[in-house]
């Protein structure tokens, strides 16, 4: 039973990690970047062509590649989600163009380099870990922990620097605050470089572990969304308690009844937390001023 528990909460770390690339955007600019798995395999293959190609170092290739990432996602919000979501909360246009860009960068990445998975060849921990008596992969461990880190630095930011207070403020009212002074375009475009720097990295390690291809982030897309609702959009927490959650009970549904049952099970938890607690388990109710 502890195996179970162990390989849901390291694997909720990786779904986690992903999931703030949703929250941060939608606590600043109520959008969501339905492009995020392939940005992970955008920042994957960006890793690999640096390190192989230009001979960049594994952790410059790494970093670089996480910049730039990070800087495509800035581009993405200026032409693809703010001119399409000018109209208000219901503007929700922005949705098709994130759609619309994600099936873009597939056909790209896979007539460029196939539909082959390709070894990274660096940034992997070829190790296993012992945590609470059980064996895990050492990559594995540094995702979950990464996603601790991440989040932990993330609430800090947020809850202590003027810059996360403008971000605040831009959640609770972009008008008032654009009134103030605090522009935000700025803000929003900087969580979107700032979440895509975040999926870019989740990308990375995930591929230095099962290699990269242009389905590496699509799969993860679901289960980092499903976390995202879980533990709620609207906290910085909640994709820790949703990757939590969501790995658990598909680790141990799917060890019970198969893979399939247990990927269907974390949907209808997904369904009823929907239902139960629209917000999710640790967000706030937003109230709609009218």
């Amino acid at each position: 039973m502890m195996d179970v528990v162990v390989t849901g909460l390291v694997t909720g770390g990786l779904y986690a990690l992903i999931a703030q690339g949703f929250v941060l955007t939608y606590i600043t600019t109520n959008t969501l970047n339905f492009a995020i798995g392939e940005f992970m395999v955008v920042g994957a293959f960006l890793a690999m062509f640096l390190h192989g190609n230009v001979g960049l170092t594994g952790l410059l290739a790494i970093a670089v590649a996480v910049l730039v990432t990070g800087l495509l996602g800035g581009l993405t919000y200026r032409v693809l989600v703010l001119p399409f979501s000018t109209e208000g909360k219901h503007d929700t246009r922005w949705l098709l163009t994130t759609v619309g860009l994600s099936f873009v960068i597939v056909n790209l990445t896979t007539n460029a380099e196939g539909a082959n998975r390709q070894p990274l060849g660096f940034g992997n921990v070829d190790s296993i870990v012992t945590v609470l008596g059980e064996r895990v992969t050492g990559q594995q461990l540094l995702l979950a922990v990464v996603a601790v880190v991440v989040t932990v630095l993330l609430v800090v930011v947020i809850s202590r620097t003027r810059l996360g207070g403008d971000m605040r403020a831009v959640s609770e009212d972009a008008e008032t605050t654009a009134l103030m002074g605090i522009s935000p375009r700025r803000i929003g475009a900087l969580s979107y470089v700032v979440a895509m720097m975040l999926v870019g990295l989740g990308g990375i390690l995930w591929a230095a572990q099962t290699g990269v291809s242009p389905g590496l982030g699509p799969p993860l897309l679901i289960a980092a969304f499903s976390a995202g609702i879980i533990g709620g959009l609207t906290s910085l927490w909640g994709p820790l308690l949703g990757g939590a959650v969501y790995g658990l009970v598909t680790a141990a549904v799917g060890t019970a009844l198969g893979s399939l049952w247990g990927e269907v099970s974390g949907l209808l938890v997904v369904i009823a937390v929907l239902i139960v607690r629209p917000e999710g388990l640790l967000g706030r109710r937003v109230e709609i001023k009218v």
